[in-house]
């Protein structure tokens, strides 16, 4: 893959007729890097990821993920390859175990046959999956496909690792598993990109933050210093105002 950086966004634009859903986002991650994008529901946060992603067309402006236009072919496909999704509601096939999820995954991003059985299931067995293994989606909970779908991203190589509202569904326990595999993307070296209306949860985990509101941004900087901007000007809950 490319060297350039895992994601360069400029003026990054979506309107739905006379709405704005979005208003010239500009974002870099660097390799190694966690920026989160926080923001009240219908901020523009998940317009923000699925325009990245190349699942809606912008309006204005431009995305390069490791150097390719995921708006544009052949350049999506190696922005694809690049890229780790995972969306705010699991995209799951019905007529799929977990477990035959997580192989068709492999099997499509070309990761190495040697060991994948013994990598699925060390996978498997961290995000608390083994035992509903070969469940259909139908037969998991909100929380379950939602690790499913995690687990689908960590499994393949990317050098861009996006998560939207990843903490929703996921109790406690789940969340701080969650804090450990994006600690553990970083040090790997990918970039990581996730959206949250929980700020709490970027706590030892985001580098920067972009804060969003009605679609434009209200906010940036490093985490710390929003953090701080936020929790004076009443953002953040008060029982999480001593966290991080």
């Amino acid at each position: 893959m490319t060297d350039a950086a895992p994601l360069h966004v400029r003026g990054l634009t979506r309107r739905y007729g006379r709405l704005v859903g979005l208003d010239a986002l500009d974002l870099d991650v660097a390799a190694g890097e966690c920026v989160a994008i926080i923001g009240a529901n219908g901020s523009g946060k998940s317009t923000a990821v699925r325009t990245i992603a190349g699942l809606l067309e912008p309006t204005e402006g431009t995305v390069s993920i490791c150097g390719h236009d995921p708006h544009l072919e052949p350049d999506g496909e190696q922005a694809r390859a690049a890229l780790a999704l995972v969306p705010d509601t699991p995209l799951l096939y019905d007529d799929l175990t977990v477990r035959q999820h997580l192989e068709l995954v492999t099997l499509a991003h070309g990761v190495p046959d040697a060991a994948v059985g013994d990598r699925i299931d060390a996978l498997l067995e961290r995000l608390e999956l083994t035992a509903r293994a070969d469940f259909l989606p139908s037969e998991l909970s909100r929380g379950m496909r939602q690790k499913t779908g995690l687990a689908c991203a960590l499994i393949r190589p990317a050098r861009l690792l996006m998560l939207d509202e990843p903490v929703v569904g996921l109790d406690p326990p789940s969340q701080a598993l969650l804090t450990e595999l994006l600690l553990e993307a970083k040090a790997g070296g990918a970039g990581v990109l996730f959206t949250t209306h929980q700020m709490y949860f970027a706590d030892g985990v985001a580098d920067r933050a972009i804060v969003l509101g009605e679609g434009a941004v209200v906010d940036h900087g490093t985490w710390r210093h929003v953090r701080e901007r936020a929790s004076a000007q009443g953002w953040l809950p008060e029982e999480h105002a001593g966290r991080g």
